[in-house]
């Protein structure tokens, strides 16, 4: 697959091309074992919800700001607001992969939020639960039967896969519950948390330590050394990471033109964000959007 023809936001049909496979389908996707994810240090998102199996081998994720070496068995979850990228490990992962749609899920359903109550899909330190042995073993049971009528002519293939969507993320919820109870909260991680979930939604328009100090009812000076002292990095770099993260998406859709991704970026225009872009990255955005078609 062409890593970079508009990669930034991958439909199910781009899905399937890049997984190899021929039958067209349109709101769901299930990739059986020995398949890869897409590896690719440029980020992206879909227009999925995504189930990842991982029953052995190792996956280097970064899910929006947050980097993670995942080791098997696990599973892994990212809703289509997630940008994510990659990387290849030494170790093979042996996974399979069931993707969906919102419209796809919630067809039968009356409740249009049910998919928001299940966080892990977006929260940045819900992605991934590690499994014990009887979890595991109940994961294989599920993604077993998903097999058995993925592409196997059953009548009723869209009506079981939903089905069985909804099987996962109650499996998935109650495994995420029996690790948060009991559970003392950590101020500084909770604090810490609140400050990258307000910076996914908010860094569009707002790129200062003080805006989000201020909205998480702290001093500039705390909330810069609570999240040294939690991450390693510096507020202001958490910031600067997630813009750049994003610009990157937007660069990759060849539609839009640099002065678009700046003005969507809020940059006072294309000369400061081509500089920002420049001191982060050590190239223009010109430059870098030349690199991903070489």
């Amino acid at each position: 697959m062409n890593m970079v023809e508009q990669i930034s936001t991958l439909s199910i049909s781009k899905l399937q091309k890049a997984f190899d496979q021929a039958a067209p389908r349109k709101q769901y996707l299930f990739v059986d074992t020995g398949c890869e994810p897409l590896y690719t240090d440029e980020p992206f998102r879909t227009e999925t919800y995504s189930v990842v199996w991982l029953r052995q081998g190792i996956m280097h994720l970064q899910a929006d700001l947050t980097s993670m070496v995942i080791t098997g068995p696990a599973i892994i979850t990212i809703g289509p607001n997630v940008t994510r990228s990659f990387r290849r490990s030494e170790e093979r992962p042996d996974m399979q992969l069931f993707f969906f749609t919102a419209d796809f899920l919630l067809e039968t359903l009356a409740n249009i939020f049910y998919l928001d109550r299940y966080r892990f899909f977006e929260d940045n330190d819900g992605h991934v639960v590690q499994l014990h042995e009887h979890e595991a073993f109940r994961m294989a049971s599920i993604f077993n039967l998903v097999c058995g009528v993925f592409g196997r002519m059953h009548p009723n293939e869209p009506q079981l896969m939903r089905s069985y969507g909804y099987l996962l993320i109650h499996e998935i919820d109650a495994m995420h519950r029996a690790r948060s109870a009991g559970q003392q909260p950590d101020e500084g991680n909770m604090l810490f948390t609140r400050f990258r979930n307000l910076l996914t939604k908010e860094f569009w328009q707002h790129r200062t330590v003080g805006f989000y100090a201020s909205n998480l009812n702290v001093t500039p000076k705390y909330l810069s050394e609570l999240v040294k002292k939690e991450s390693g990095k510096t507020a202001g770099e958490w910031i600067d990471k997630a813009v750049m993260l994003e610009a990157k998406v937007l660069l990759q859709n060849k539609s839009l033109s640099i002065a678009q991704v700046s003005e969507r970026l809020c940059f006072s225009d294309q000369s400061v964000f081509g500089k920002f872009f420049k001191t982060h990255q050590g190239m223009s955005p010109a430059e870098y959007r030349k690199s991903l078609s070489g």
